[in-house]
């Protein structure tokens, strides 16, 4: 009893900063994660809802002092959640979310945008099919990233979703409707979903099936990325997805 009461406290905490609407990567975490990694989500306090420009930049800036509420936590790692405010100001801006949030509180930190750009890579991915939530701005900003990282971004699509709260009511009807649309436009590698405000989980490996290609989203690779960065991305798992099998076919499997 002592050794399995010691096991149950020894765990590996990750930290997720997410906006105040989002009620779905934290939820799509705790499914994916092995049972000795916990997650331990603050949520970023931001005035307005809009899925825009000005709302973008002030999450990425109040995501430091946000950081500040889980500094007592003893993190392993912490993930930023939110991709669209990453994409804003390309990746020096990223780059620099990530080190004021690490710097915040004296933690490794990470966002979801620079652990998409590793996961496509670990798959062999040079040509994306984009599709997001967004509406048109937002996710243009997202093809745009992607471009600066050295992709090429062969079709975006969207749905148009301007309010924030609603993101986490997105049907999975259509978010598969959404990437099979985005890939009906030339020959990609791999299909790229933004947007960790939406649910993801339960239609990737439906996707995979129908495409015949991996199936990206952001909540896939920031669960990805953690573990990775935590050197257990053998432990990945995220509904059907079968990304394991595509990075072993492409030699980068751990």
């Amino acid at each position: 009893m002592a050794r399995q009461l010691e096991n149950a406290t020894a765990s590996t905490r990750i930290g997720l900063l997410v906006p105040s609407s989002n009620a779905v990567m934290e939820v799509e975490f705790y499914r994916s994660l092995p049972i000795d990694i916990t997650v331990h989500t603050s949520h970023i306090y931001r005035a307005s809802a809009a899925v825009d420009a000005q709302a973008m930049v002030e999450t990425g800036r109040n995501a430091a002092q946000t950081a500040l509420s889980l500094g007592q936590a003893q993190l392993a790692l912490i993930v930023y959640g939110h991709t669209a405010s990453s994409y804003i100001n390309g990746p020096a801006g990223d780059a620099d979310i990530a080190r004021m949030v690490g710097e915040a509180i004296g933690v490794a930190a990470m966002t979801t945008a620079s652990a998409v750009v590793r996961c496509l890579r670990s798959v062999g991915a040079t040509r994306v099919w984009l599709a997001a939530p967004y509406p048109e701005g937002p996710t243009r900003s997202a093809a745009d990233f992607l471009t600066a990282h050295g992709f090429e971004v062969l079709s975006i699509e969207w749905l148009g979703i301007a309010h924030g709260p609603d993101l986490k009511h997105v049907p999975l009807q259509a978010t598969y409707e959404l990437g099979l649309r985005a890939a009906a436009k030339g020959v990609a590698d791999v299909l790229f979903m933004s947007g960790t405000g939406v649910h993801t989980i339960g239609v990737v490996g439906e996707l995979e099936q129908s495409l015949g290609k991996p199936v990206i989203t952001a909540n896939l690779a920031a669960l990805w990325g953690a573990l990775d960065r935590l050197g257990r991305a053998d432990r990945f798992r995220f509904g059907a997805s079968r990304l394991l099998e595509w990075q072993q076919a492409h030699g980068a499997a751990p």
